[in-house]
């Protein structure tokens, strides 16, 4: 290996160090990571391969890889690494890395996913919250893809997913621009100290303190983007679903978008700062709970709150970037955990039409369950919270095994087709099991099961129709809500019937 080669691997390897804690000499190459990495197939240097190449000091042939434009995020390879080594940030860093030196594969995955997450940042730098329909323009005008999706894009202008007026009014953007303006241009310099240290331990679900939201009680309401347009229907169903549990929303005033996915795959100090800002929101608004519905919503801020606590270094940068200091009290709660915390004896009660027709294969994807020291599920490879909650409304629930598998999440515009490959295996093996529908607990799912199903269906042929069900809108509908008025007739799949059947 020439001499530039090597002191360039080296440096490297120290500053995914830095990045991520990974001792990466304690890889020894198992292939768990691999084994279970959904996109592997599709890597030239899937994850066992990408920490060889680290280790090797092979710094080029690293940030060249396909295999940094085909990662979604799941954090699988982390999860289940017995060396506990952050496999998943490793390939973050690394694409940061790329982005920064120009050293980037040339294979057309770079161009679509780069594309999709310049537009997806560009557009919260301008606006503090996503407008869809500006981010679909931003990205087909990037990648010239005007055909991709007209169909479904009219079928949401019809169901009033997206509105246009929205994007020309501005009515909706956040009233602190400037401050998320300082949160990107803060970003771009480098985080003050390396990550703590990883060391090789066995993951094990913390088991958080139980705690009790009663009927009559005000929470925090954190919607995220998507829910006040693609994903409308979760947002009404939410909402109805508490009025009948007697709770009631108050939203974060001035909220803005976490970053999602573009955020965390480009620049790990900007998925922390925007988070942060939200958490420094709730804490001035003295909230207790925030309810996000949005899995990818509640794993940045469940992550950014941890980081906050963790480190008074990125607490004094937030207060000198927006003037706004977080204590961290507020906590950050999923649907799931809500319901939990109702109790299903509640539920029971309240319960005026069972789901008894329903057979149902509880996806939970990715980021609900993952980290799981932070975000604290009962089980990381079988979860059973769902079904907890739908068995005691009726329901049957299927036991299947691709559950946490990932759907593609948020690389639905730049990895369609990978997109539908993974869905086409989640969706046989919940058929296979027994199930004909869906319930899901995040928006990202949703739209990959729902929207995605019918080119999903037409390129394999041997799936029957499933619908995807938000769990909101199946409590809310046994709590005595009627199908219509929580939205279920705007999904992609046909879905009222199945719940009309006696």
């Amino acid at each position: 290996m020439p001499e530039h080669s090597r002191i360039e691997g080296q440096r490297l390897r120290q500053e995914l160090s830095e990045a991520t804690g990974n001792d990466y000499s304690c890889c020894y190459q198992c292939g768990k990571c691999t084994a279970g990495c959904p996109a592997g197939s599709l890597m030239d240097n899937p994850p066992t391969r990408i920490m060889r190449l680290v280790q090797a000091g092979m710094a080029e042939e690293a940030l060249k890889s396909d295999a940094l434009w085909y990662c979604v995020g799941c954090m699988t390879c982390t999860a289940r690494c017995p060396q506990n080594m952050d496999i998943a940030g490793t390939m973050d860093a690394l694409r940061s890395r790329a982005l920064k030196t120009g050293i980037v594969s040339d294979e057309r995955a770079k161009k679509l996913v780069t594309a999709f997450h310049t537009s997806f940042l560009q557009n919260i730098r301008k606006h503090g919250r996503l407008r869809e329909l500006s981010l679909v323009g931003s990205y087909k005008l990037r990648t010239r893809s005007f055909l991709q999706d007209a169909k479904a894009g009219l079928t949401m202008l019809r169901e009033g997913k997206i509105n246009p007026l929205h994007a020309l009014s501005g009515r909706e953007d956040v009233q602190g621009r400037e401050q998320i303006e300082a949160i990107f241009r803060a970003s771009e310099r480098p985080m003050a100290h390396a990550a703590p240290a990883r060391r090789p331990q066995k993951q094990v679900a913390a088991t958080p303190e139980p705690f009790v939201i009663a009927p009559g009680s005000t929470i925090g309401y954190y919607p995220g983007c998507s829910l006040g347009g693609t994903a409308k229907e979760y947002d009404i169903s939410v909402r109805r679903m508490c009025g009948l549990l007697g709770l009631k929303l108050q939203e974060i005033p001035d909220w803005n978008c976490c970053g999602a996915t573009s955020a965390h795959a480009t620049s790990h100090k900007l998925s922390l700062l925007l988070p942060a800002r939200n958490q420094a929101l709730a804490d001035a608004a003295g909230m207790e709970y925030v309810l996000a519905p949005c899995a990818a919503c509640q794993n940045r801020q469940v992550m950014a709150q941890r980081a906050l606590r963790e480190d008074p270094e990125l607490c004094r940068e937030l207060k000198e970037t927006t003037g706004m200091e977080a204590s961290g009290k507020a906590r950050f709660i999923g649907v799931t955990q809500l319901l939990e915390a109702i109790g299903t004896d509640e539920l029971t009660r309240r319960l005026k039409k069972p789901l008894s027709t329903l057979t149902l294969a509880c996806y939970y994807g990715c980021l609900l369950v993952r980290p799981i020291e932070a975000m604290q599920f009962d089980d990381l490879e079988n979860p059973m919270k769902m079904e907890a909650v739908l068995e005691a409304l009726g329901a049957a629930t299927v036991d299947w095994s691709h559950k946490i598998e990932c759907c593609g999440a948020g690389l639905t515009l730049a990895q369609q087709e990978m997109v539908e490959d993974l869905t086409h295996a989640i969706a046989r093996n919940a058929a296979a099991s027994g199930a004909k529908a869906f319930a899901v607990a995040c928006p990202l799912c949703h739209a990959n099961l729902d929207m995605r199903q019918e080119g999903m269906r037409k390129r394999y042929k041997d799936i029957e129709a499933m619908p995807v069900y938000y769990i909101s809108e199946l409590v809310a509908i046994a709590l005595g809500a009627d199908p219509e008025e929580v939205a279920v007739g705007k999904h992609f799949v046909p879905a009222l019937d199945m719940l009309r059947e006696s």
